[in-house]
């Protein structure tokens, strides 16, 4: 179903603007794709002052609103399509062309209007819901009704050019973002999550260390850091092995000298007495 970015500019002499009773100096529209809101084409502007309103009205009518045409050839999207639509209304039944109807604009053909989404991100209020709020478009505050009188038609394409533009990236950044808040259709995932990529350890870009502790050191080995906190059981069994092994000591070595026999030892060894006092053997 092809979509059109669609506006209409009027002109009002008076204080309030009515779409039935002011003059119609531009329809502008431009393809764009639905789901992203890419342009697709160049945009278009029916300029009143290059020929006539009945000109560009009979035009417009024409290519989109034609009977023979399906509702789904031309589908608006913008701001405030109320005011384009009545105007429609206003000038087809002003320049005698087929009837369009309310139902037909309303009911039969699929649109799609920010309005509301204004709304939403004006927190609810409607006063100050507009497109400049929101985005790069300056505000308009009557300067094309003094432009359009004073016949300076350079700035009014000028300013219709850049709210086209302004526009178009408003409905980019909410098509972009959409899944940010959470909500999406069903059995489709409402976040998906990206690519875990590894980024390497900048040594600037990390956070001090409190003002307590020391300062850690940037690439440590293991085995550095291990020396610091050391296992217990571990600990021991390296002691022990660091530690040379004395040798074992005898009986002999543990008296001290003044204690020792002066008898040599192989005389020790030598004398084995047989037979005791009460006359029995030893063994």
């Amino acid at each position: 179903m092809p979509a059109y970015y669609f506006a209409m500019e009027g002109y009002h002499a008076g204080e309030k603007s009515d779409p039935a009773d002011d003059t119609l100096i531009t329809i502008q529209y431009q393809k764009i794709d639905l789901a992203t809101g890419e342009p697709l084409d160049k945009l278009t502007i029916l300029k009143e002052w290059e020929s006539s309103e009945k000109s560009i009205v009979t035009t417009f009518y024409h290519q989109f609103f034609n009977p023979e045409v399906r509702v789904t050839h031309f589908i608006p999207v913008g701001v405030n399509l109320d005011y384009a639509y009545e105007m429609i209304i206003a000038k087809c039944k002003k320049y005698n062309l087929p009837l369009i109807t309310s139902y037909r604009l309303y009911y039969e053909r699929p649109r799609l209007d920010l309005g509301p989404v204004l709304v939403l991100l004006n927190d609810g209020r409607f006063a100050g819901a507009r497109l400049d709020t929101f985005s790069s478009k300056k505000s308009d505050a009557g300067r094309i009704n003094t432009w359009y009188e004073k016949k300076e038609f350079k700035p009014i394409e000028h300013t219709i050019r850049k709210e086209a533009e302004s526009f178009l990236k408003l409905f980019q950044y909410l098509s972009k973002y959409k899944t940010r808040l959470g909500i999406a259709r069903k059995g489709k995932p409402a976040h998906e999550k990206p690519e875990q990529t590894t980024h390497p350890v900048n040594p600037e870009t990390t956070l001090p260390p409190h003002p307590e502790s020391p300062a850690p050191s940037v690439g440590t080995p293991r085995k550095q850091a291990e020396t610091r906190n050391p296992d217990p059981h571990k600990r021991s069994a390296q002691l022990a092995k660091a530690e040379p092994r004395s040798p074992r000591k005898s009986p002999a070595q543990t008296i001290s000298p003044e204690k020792r026999s002066s008898v040599p030892r192989n005389q020790l060894l030598k004398y084995s007495p047989t037979k005791k006092s009460d006359g029995r053997k030893y063994r």
